[in-house]
């Protein structure tokens, strides 16, 4: 996935100088930096650079983009901070995107009355509500969204060599009635794969606004 073509490369050395001084974790995020700039390859890891970073990694692919490697920088208030080589940033709790940096289109704000109901995945059913506002973009401010969350059927997903057993939760998205008229995609589905063992979210497909992008995200370290 592309996010910038153009990458401050002495930025980017520096920060992964103090980001760790384990050499297969500068290891992972060179390859990433070398392929960021590559329109045409995904990335993929090997199980051994995956195994023995000393930092969560997960992959991400934005629309039709290849998919690149982004690193956990920090965790802050049950928030994490994930980081690509050309210094794009995704934050996310309870495995969904609140806010992006450095993107095209980025998500600012995320602000809701009720908690997420993927703070508690494996309590979803079925109906399960929640009504929130979103700031994206330069001009989208208080955007009101609804979502109903359902628990669909088990899938088996093969990660490199694991096969997890996971329980799919389904977010059905609206843009409230009073703003829909604005946007030419008005509803969507986000997906989410939940570890049935672990109870963690191991995978998502997911889109933070409308006329967005989907944002595919695979926690490798998790798996």
């Amino acid at each position: 996935m592309q996010f910038s073509r153009f990458i401050n490369y002495t930025y980017f050395l520096i920060f992964v100088i103090l980001l760790s001084s384990c050499s297969s974790t500068q290891q992972a995020y060179l390859r990433t930096l070398k392929l960021a700039i590559d329109d045409s390859q995904d990335i993929t890891l090997q199980t051994s650079e995956i195994n023995q970073s000393p930092v969560d990694l997960i992959y991400v692919k934005k629309g039709n983009f290849p998919t690149i490697v982004l690193a956990l920088a920090f965790i802050e208030n049950g928030q994490y901070k994930w980081i690509s080589a050309d210094k794009a940033t995704l934050i996310e709790k309870n495995g969904r995107i609140i806010k992006t940096l450095s993107l095209d289109h980025n998500l600012n704000f995320v602000a809701a009355d009720d908690e997420d109901p993927l703070i508690s995945p494996s309590t979803i059913n079925s109906s399960v509500y929640w009504h929130r506002q979103i700031d994206f973009g330069h001009s989208h401010f208080g955007l009101e969204l609804d979502s109903v969350f359902s628990q669909k059927q088990t899938q088996m997903l093969t990660i490199h060599e694991n096969t997890i057993e996971t329980i799919l939760i389904e977010e059905r998205v609206k843009v409230s009635d009073s703003n829909n008229s604005i946007f030419s995609d008005n509803t969507w589905i986000n997906f989410f794969w939940l570890d049935k063992k672990s109870g963690k979210i191991i995978r998502s497909k997911q889109k933070m606004m409308p006329d967005g992008e989907y944002f595919e995200i695979i926690y490798v370290s998790r798996a």
